[in-house]
């Protein structure tokens, strides 16, 4: 008596599963005796798939190369940063459990290669930490999500981690060779300034530059002299700033270092650019300093009086490249930018 073809397809079917049970149970006992540091990117494929990540074989085993060491130092911070950038936030999740039930298995080989396990050290991996979220002690977070190997890392509530600002390196070494740099550059502007005097144009060849709106304007007396302690002013808080502030030494050398580099710039344009003064109120002609040692002397003169008329300094070559207007500016560049901060630095630190 012949079976029947509905018998035959219900025996079948058993005799199906029961050989695709078999084969898998195989493979996984194949790759279980494959220590995972010896995986090569084609086993990582055949694990991916039999994971059910078919879709990220290719991207993760074919173009980024990932071996078995690799998988297993995979956190989600990797799968979500670039170059990889998963966007499916299931995948993701699944595709991490699965890393970490891997990683499970493997926790002697985590410890030799020093990756952390689940965000912790695998030595500590066993240990009851408690995380704070928002402030509030005691109070458990998920700490699905593992920061970068090797990096101090700050992590969110929402899971996402943001590295921690380093401590700044003082470098004193720069600080006093920008220091160095400025005060040639001053030397060298006041001994410019003696060369452009000599170069003065006469105002009678060269009359001053017409201005639209200053020969409309009644000329103020005192504006110039309130120019210079408006500069001096924002000199002492500059100090005040540099005593009081964190990095001051990184602040110092920024500050001689740009300073330097702008009056640099003015003796060169100083020195191939000669203009007429820019008023009749300015009684300006060219004066002859003589010998080198005396325009050493005149230039010494107007170093030590940084330029200024408060101290009786007076020049007549360098009005049209202001240094006073260099001055102000980037004074109250570093005060407005650094007064702000320092006084949150301060205020936080109280």
């Amino acid at each position: 008596m012949q079976d029947s073809p509905h018998k035959l397809k219900n025996t079948a079917v058993p005799s199906l599963a029961t050989r695709w049970i078999s084969n898998r149970l195989w493979r996984e006992k194949k790759m279980t005796q494959l220590s995972v540091r010896h995986w090569t990117p084609k086993y990582v494929a055949r694990w991916l798939k039999e994971e059910g990540f078919c879709d990220y074989v290719d991207l993760l085993c074919n173009k980024h190369r990932l071996d078995g060491t690799s998988l297993l130092a995979l956190s989600e911070y990797d799968l979500r940063s670039p170059p990889l950038e998963l966007k499916v936030l299931g995948d993701i999740k699944r595709l991490m459990m699965s890393i970490r039930k891997l990683q499970k298995q493997n926790i002697d080989l985590l410890e030799e290669l020093g990756v952390p396990f689940g965000g912790l050290s695998p030595s500590s991996s066993g240990s009851n930490l408690e995380w704070l979220c928002n402030g509030d002690p005691g109070r458990d977070c998920d700490s699905t999500n593992t920061a970068p190997v090797g990096e101090e890392y700050q992590q969110y509530t929402n899971g996402k981690y943001k590295q921690q600002m380093r401590r700044l390196d003082p470098e004193y070494w720069k600080t006093v060779l920008s220091s160095v740099y400025v005060v040639f550059v001053f030397g060298f502007t006041s001994f410019v300034m003696v060369i452009v005097h000599e170069r003065v144009p006469d105002m009678r060849t060269y009359p001053p530059l017409p201005d639209i709106f200053l020969d409309s304007v009644p000329r103020i007396p005192w504006a110039f002299a309130m120019a210079e302690a408006c500069g001096v002013i924002l000199c002492n808080i500059w100090l005040l700033v540099l005593l009081l502030h964190k990095h001051r030494s990184i602040l110092l050398r920024r500050m001689c270092s740009l300073m330097g580099t702008v009056f640099m710039l003015r003796c060169i344009t100083m020195f191939v650019t000669s203009l007429s003064v820019p008023g009749q109120h300015l009684q300006c002609t060219g004066k002859m300093y003589g010998d080198m040692w005396a325009k050493l002397q005149r230039a010494v003169a107007i170093w030590s009086g940084f330029g200024m008329t408060l101290t009786g300094v007076h020049t007549c070559g360098d009005y049209m490249f202001s240094g006073h207007t260099v001055v102000l500016t980037m004074l109250n560049f570093f005060v407005t930018e650094c007064e702000w901060l320092m006084f949150i630095h301060f205020m936080l630190r109280a």
